[in-house]
């Protein structure tokens, strides 16, 4: 009896450390290796080390450790086993603590982080530093200068990117087409992992964002791996009119961030400029016709 009360404790011991891996989001296709076919995987699914999984092109898989309050985004990879995954990446994985993993594990197990919403509350775990942070250290790289003026050659991070036609799968360059379904494809070639947005400025000088934050807040979905090229197929953009000009601007941080209210600051009259923070940038004028 008692050796089968022993075997009894190690398994639920085994069962709750398997519990620890948890997939956090998926941008475009990732998929798990079960009795020889592939299926793919969903928000909130318990990873075992030993899983064979594998991510799309352009894609990523974010997994969630609770044990050890990281987060591991994971680009596009063949075949292989979570943690070979993991450990390839060892040493530039996000960490999380506090008061944010906290909130991070509870939105993603109640659910709230599975669809998104530009009416979503505000950072409820924290304060709006970050935000205030951002916008002062974009103040500065702008030099005195206006706002869509801003140099590429003053970002901290190697980031980039594309406008895609959503049907085709084709860039397009600077010009878009008012009505018609576009997204965003992400280049980081840095090697820190970067949450993502990107502020639409128009030529009245309006700010808008351009990507939806999820209800729960933690911008999982905007988490791009270093080094990874990765299209945001499922957030897919629409420019309406007026036709004529548009600047768009890359934000990246290695946190995540509402731009929502980064560009509520940014309209602060006489906001302060601050070197300190390191922002990746990258701004890019488009046409928008028909």
């Amino acid at each position: 009896m008692k050796k089968l009360i022993i075997a009894a404790l190690l398994c639920l011991g085994e069962l709750a450390g398997a519990q620890n891996l948890i997939v956090y989001n998926v941008t475009g296709t990732a998929e798990k290796q079960e009795a020889g076919a592939w299926k793919r995987l969903s928000r909130r699914e318990v990873l075992q080390e030993n899983d064979v999984v594998r991510v799309g092109q352009n894609s990523a898989l974010s997994i969630l450790n609770k044990e050890t309050s990281k987060v591991y985004a994971l680009k596009q990879s063949d075949a292989q086993k979570v943690s070979a995954l993991i450990a390839s990446i060892q040493g530039s994985q996000n960490s999380a603590s506090g008061k944010y993993f906290d909130h991070m594990v509870g939105s993603l197990m109640n659910g709230s982080s599975s669809t998104v919403s530009h009416n979503a509350a505000g950072c409820s775990y924290r304060g709006a530093s970050i935000e205030n942070d951002m916008a002062r250290a974009i103040a500065f790289k702008q030099a005195n200068s206006s706002l869509v003026q801003i140099s590429n050659g003053t970002s901290d991070y190697s980031v980039r990117f594309d406008v895609m036609d959503r049907k085709a799968d084709t860039i397009l360059n600077n010009k878009v087409y008012i009505g018609k379904e576009a997204y965003f494809r992400i280049t980081n070639t840095s090697s820190v992992d970067l949450y993502v947005n990107i502020i639409d400025i128009n030529a009245e000088g309006e700010l808008y964002d351009c990507m939806p934050v999820d209800e729960g807040m933690t911008l999982s979905h905007l988490l791009i791996p270093a080094k990874s090229t990765i299209d945001l197929k499922d957030y897919p953009i629409a420019f309406a009119e007026p036709a004529g000009t548009d600047h768009l601007l890359l934000l990246a941080y290695p946190e995540p961030f509402d731009l929502r209210v980064v560009n509520k600051v940014l309209k602060t009259p006489g906001l302060t400029a601050a070197k300190g923070l390191q922002l990746g940038i990258y701004n890019k004028s488009i046409n928008i016709g028909y």
